[in-house]
């Protein structure tokens, strides 16, 4: 049997898995605490052997091939990347593909369970979810072709309302009045520091929570964007940045810089916890939701529905407005390819095209003579 226990209790799947290039015997043995676990080890080194004699095929359930396979090849993903990879699987894959071959998954399928989806953006992180699992499969040899990498029609993003993700401020006149509340309501507390380096820096969650004074040059109005912490598998985890491009650095721009110079210098984590340490992107998101649901400006109106993923969404969006190129944008922000910008992180209101509309006007009426 090639599994086995072992007298201290534990469990061990061992294969033979073929011949290495001095000619001996290929032998995987997987160490492990449950029968069940070392059964699922077992199944995936017997998929290996096949791989290795070219009998590999896609007679094997997507379930399966999700636990046995594509996870223990998937080691090294970052930890916000797995928690959403876990996310779609749960939530859209399973429920849709889990019983069904791996060879089986064809375009109608895929396409079946994309028009499930409720949003554009759940149903595309659906599918490059589905894309990287079915990827592995055709590297394998088990399928010729990934279904997922082909076209698709996806829920009308037109029919979201305009706050499915926060509402977005899209001038610096609008930023105004929100930075002056909280720099009075919670002067260098957690909650102005997060809307300081959304709404003035254009941040990302991950980059807000992982930024340490140390990555702050005050003198030189510059910060430098070297880690990301957010919430994965098990907790927070500091990691690197997203992509070559997110590790950056940037302007602090004159209002950010005032308030961060009231709030220091000092040492660790800009947004801190009650215990000095970095505070969890969990209770970041509660603590703006609170101040959010919880206040009203002087003349009793609320304060906007904003969460800290619109704050950045908000900052690019008045950037433009402003006139700030888009290539220049792009880099502050940290994206790695300009049509990013342009295409998810510029949002116009119906006020935004009314000042356009009337620049347009001014400029006719003087062309014309009126």
């Amino acid at each position: 049997m090639a599994v086995r226990r072992l007298k201290n209790g534990k469990w061990v799947a061992d294969v033979t898995v073929g011949r290495t290039w001095d000619g001996s015997r290929d032998r995987r043995v997987v160490t492990c605490e449950t029968k069940a676990k070392a059964q699922k080890a077992e199944r995936a080194l017997l998929l290996e052997k096949d791989r290795r004699r070219g009998r590999l095929t896609g007679r094997i359930t997507f379930r399966e091939f999700v636990d046995e396979v594509y996870w223990p090849q998937k080691t090294g993903l970052r930890a916000n990347t797995r928690q959403g990879y876990e996310r779609d699987l749960r939530l859209r894959l399973i429920p849709a593909f889990g019983d069904m071959d791996v060879d089986s998954i064809n375009r109608f399928a895929i396409q079946r369970m994309i028009s499930a989806c409720p949003t554009r953006k759940t149903a595309t992180n659906a599918r490059e979810t589905l894309s990287s699992v079915l990827g592995l499969a055709v590297e394998m040899e088990m399928i010729p072709v990934n279904p997922a990498g082909f076209r698709y029609q996806y829920p009308d993003a037109s029919n979201l309302p305009d706050d499915h993700d926060g509402v977005w401020l899209t001038t610096f006149d609008e930023h105004r009045p929100l930075l002056e509340y909280v720099a009075e309501r919670y002067p260098g507390e957690p909650e102005e520091r997060i809307v300081v380096l959304g709404l003035c820096e254009g941040l990302r969650k991950v980059e807000i929570m992982g930024l340490d004074w140390e990555d702050i040059d005050l003198d030189a109005a510059e910060l430098t964007v070297r880690h990301s912490y957010g919430q994965g598998k098990g907790g927070a985890h500091l990691t690197e940045p997203k992509t070559p491009k997110a590790k950056r650095t940037i302007p602090v721009w004159a209002y950010a810089l005032s308030r961060m110079k009231a709030w220091g210098p000092s040492s660790g984590p800009i947004v801190a916890g009650k215990d000095g340490g970095r505070m969890s992107p969990v209770t970041a998101g509660t603590r703006i939701r609170k101040m959010v649901a919880r206040g009203s400006y002087a003349d009793g109106e609320p304060l906007p529905g904003v969460t800290i993923k619109s704050m950045r969404h908000s900052f690019a969006t008045a950037c433009v407005n402003a006139g700030v190129e888009v290539t220049k944008l792009s880099a502050i922000m940290g994206h790695a390819d300009i049509r990013t910008t342009e295409r998810y992180y510029v949002r116009q209101k119906i006020s935004d095209l009314r000042t356009a509309g009337d620049a347009i006007d001014s400029a006719l009426m003087a062309r014309i003579g009126i």
